[in-house]
């Protein structure tokens, strides 16, 4: 029942009390309690359908498109449900699926909507006050920079934790953003890696932060 439609009935209910009323048709106070009671509640359950009306309006309807294969689907999910990290990789993975994707504006367009509405990005805790990275990555789990101190902290997907010393600003935002592309191809129960994957924390890490030298400490 729409609350339109309750509401239709909570109005004939009224002009029937008041016709009752007007033709000297006499209802006992426990009568007038019962239609009060059953008034109210009408009145408290059209508020309740209204805004629940309001909620069904304001969600997008469910995408139409097909589902995507698992390969696309796995892509998505590596990519920490990021849009643009997922064209980057359908351009650094080579298939026919890829390709054909990518060649198809259109379907594309009804791929990212079917995957933002059935796999969105969700929020993740930090631990030990370092925030999980954007990036689903089968090596880094997450990182966390001081700007004064020049001190990065990197946690592993093993659970280690190294903090890393005088990391200047522009080198951990190329880390952060996964701004290297993979020399190699395998997997791990975290995730899967191939030769030009871009962008990727694992290769960030060892380009800028390993080959750079940077001083470091194990501290978990």
């Amino acid at each position: 029942m729409t609350a339109d439609e309750l509401k239709q009935m909570l109005q004939d209910l009224m002009l029937g009390v008041q016709e009752s009323m007007m033709s000297g048709e006499f209802l006992s106070q426990e009568m007038q309690m019962m239609l009060a009671e059953t008034m109210n509640n009408m009145v408290n359950k059209i508020e309740e359908l209204r805004v629940r009306e309001r909620e069904q309006q304001e969600q997008p309807p469910p995408p139409t498109g097909e589902e995507p294969s698992q390969e696309i689907q796995l892509l998505w999910v590596l990519a920490g449900q990021q849009e643009q990290a997922f064209i980057s990789y359908l351009r650094s993975f080579p298939s026919a699926e890829t390709n054909a994707l990518l060649g198809n504006p259109t379907r594309l367009s009804e791929v990212l909507e079917y995957l933002l509405f059935h796999n969105p990005p969700s929020p993740k805790v930090p631990i030990d006050g370092i925030p999980h990275a954007d990036l689903n990555s089968s090596n880094v789990w997450g990182s966390a920079y001081d700007r004064n101190s020049r001190e990065m902290k990197v946690r592993f997907q093993s659970g280690e934790e190294y903090k890393y010393f005088n990391i200047p600003p522009n080198i951990y935002k190329a880390f952060q953003k996964g701004n290297a592309a993979a020399k190699t191809k395998g997997k791990n129960k975290f995730g899967e890696w191939w030769p030009g994957k871009v962008p990727s924390a694992g290769a960030a890490l060892h380009q800028y932060i390993k080959q750079g030298g940077y001083p470091y400490e194990r501290i978990a």
